[in-house]
């Protein structure tokens, strides 16, 4: 089970077990513990959202990630209240504030020190403001297209997964700190068919590498600890925690760029030119700087970039809907107008293509909730019973994204049309679990359209630019990457898939995804 978690094509473990016993939840004994595993998306509507309360990450979830997102879980009541003024759009409330601040128990998915703070709010985004503010997603994106041009130019395969990663890196770094030093985009990009693959991606060079695959190795080791289950990862790690080094490489990367932000507030304080612009980065007031560095580069970088890249994965696959989608980008900006965050919302095509993408490749495609104390969940077939003493439930969002039952026959297939039909969209309102990829209930991911809007609009500038692209996983990507020749016997996707999805908290694939010849051509509209 622990292998099929970390280095098996994502999620089918989960769906080869469930399937042999011929449920959609079962209880699974695993070195000495037990834990439930499930697919049903009423299941983890009880644990999410209805019976919220009852669930947690809980203390085992803390002990695997270590030191990996750092220690510190509370905020000051100062900063919880500068950051949540800023970032939602409903009235902050400080009773809320002062419990959550007070609340040692309170969690969000490893990062309790950047958010847990904003959970009482009940809107999922970021303020419209600043997810509107479209001049950072510009300035990188033009930088992101050049480096693509300059490599499809000289016939060279580009891997998207390492260039979208740095992309939203250099953008998030500016967008939430205000901090230009990142400058990934800058420098040298792996080359194809001669790096070595990665924790994640592809190995690269100098102090960025060192720090890429530290942060990689870091969330590896998480979910290698998960899938040994409670206690099999404490006797493996007893001599050796192996996320202490990690950390360290990170601080010695992290550390100038947090010491650097806060030198420039300090020196803005001193001339007078704190603006209200500069009081929207998160660097302002927080305790652990670095910390939250790393919290927010898992969320900003990882989820975004991954989104980006299976979609444009698919886009190689499926020229005829890049074709169609390229279309309604020319209709409605030609190939220069800059869209605006108004104009995106009316992409129907272009949301449609996105959340088909999230639907078979969510960005966390596999968590787990702990109880805490003894609870009943109603299910179609009467109860399921779960245990206190942080018992884990562990819930596969892809698997419920690809039931057949809730999607049709096509489940496995890539098609964006089915968002387009309002009879399926009708369904999807009425029954929003089955449909997780930000996840749901009071920890809703807060910045769920801060990610559309950035794949957005990455998307209309590279259709603007290109009219096709092509896969060159073969020949460009490290051999171990490929997809073994076993899967072509798998069911599924897994049985034509051609890159390698993982998990490590978030998707990825395994070596990167190569892409080659993007196409300019002529934008003219028939």
């Amino acid at each position: 089970f622990g292998r099929g978690v970390t280095e098996d094509y994502v999620g089918s473990i989960v769906d080869e077990l469930l399937d042999e016993a011929g449920v959609d939840t079962a209880r699974l004994s695993l070195l000495w513990t037990d834990q439930v595993i499930t697919r049903d998306h009423d299941v983890l509507k009880y644990i999410l959202s209805t019976g919220f309360n009852d669930f947690e990450k809980g203390p085992q979830a803390f002990m695997r990630f270590g030191s990996f997102l750092g220690t510190e879980k509370i905020l000051s009541v100062e900063a919880a209240i500068v950051i949540l003024k800023l970032e939602c759009a409903a009235p902050y409330n400080r009773s809320a504030i002062l419990w959550c601040v007070g609340n040692k128990n309170t969690d969000l998915e490893g990062s309790p020190s950047i958010l847990i703070f904003i959970r009482s709010p009940p809107t999922p985004s970021l303020a419209r403001e600043r997810i509107s503010d479209y001049k950072c997603f510009s300035r990188h994106t033009e930088k992101l297209l050049a480096i693509i041009q300059a490599r499809s130019s000289s016939g060279t395969p580009i891997d998207v997964q390492d260039v979208f990663g740095r992309f939203t890196m250099d953008a998030a770094g500016e967008f939430l700190f205000g901090n230009h030093d990142f400058a990934t985009l800058d420098l040298p990009l792996p080359k194809p068919g001669q790096t070595e693959e990665g924790a994640k991606g592809s190995v690269l060079e100098g102090g960025f590498g060192r720090f890429v695959q530290a942060f990689e190795q870091g969330q590896t080791n998480v979910m290698k600890r998960l899938g040994k289950g409670k206690y099999g990862w404490t006797i493996t790690e007893f001599f050796n925690d192996k996320q202490a080094p990690i950390v360290q490489v990170m601080e010695e990367y992290l550390g100038p760029l947090a010491t650097a932000a806060i030198k420039r507030k300090k020196e803005r304080e001193a001339r007078g030119e704190e603006t209200k612009e500069h009081e929207s980065f998160w660097i302002i007031s927080l305790r652990r700087p670095r910390d939250q560095l790393r919290n927010i580069l898992l969320a900003a970088r990882d989820t975004t970039a991954q989104l980006l890249s299976f979609t444009c994965y698919f886009l190689a696959t499926k020229p005829e809907i890049m074709d169609r989608l390229r279309q309604e980008i020319l209709s409605a900006y030609g190939d220069s107008t800059i869209p605006t965050y108004d104009d995106l919302k009316k992409q129907k095509y272009l949301r449609a293509v996105l959340d088909e993408t999230l639907r078979l490749f969510p960005p966390v495609p596999v968590n787990v909730r702990h109880s805490k104390h003894d609870v009943v969940i109603p299910t179609r077939e009467g109860g399921l019973y779960i245990p206190r003493g942080d018992f884990p439930c562990l819930f596969s969002t892809i698997s419920i994204q690809r039931r057949k039952d809730l999607w049709g026959d096509d489940a496995d297939e890539f098609n964006p049309e089915r968002w387009m039909d309002p009879e399926r969209a009708r369904r999807i309102t009425s029954d929003p679990f089955m449909f997780l990829p930000f996840n749901g209930g009071p920890r809703i991911c807060l910045g769920q359209q801060f990610a559309y809007n950035e794949a957005s609009f990455v998307l209309v500038r590279l259709l603007q630019k290109f009219s096709r692209i092509t896969l060159a996983q073969d020949e460009a990507a490290p051999a171990s990457a490929l997809p073994p020749a076993s899967w072509k016997e798998a069911k599924g996707r897994k049985r034509v898939e051609k890159v390698w999805p993982k998990t490590a908290l978030t998707l990825y694939s395994k070596g990167g995804i190569a892409l080659s010849n993007f196409v300019l051509e002529s934008t003219t509209i028939m």
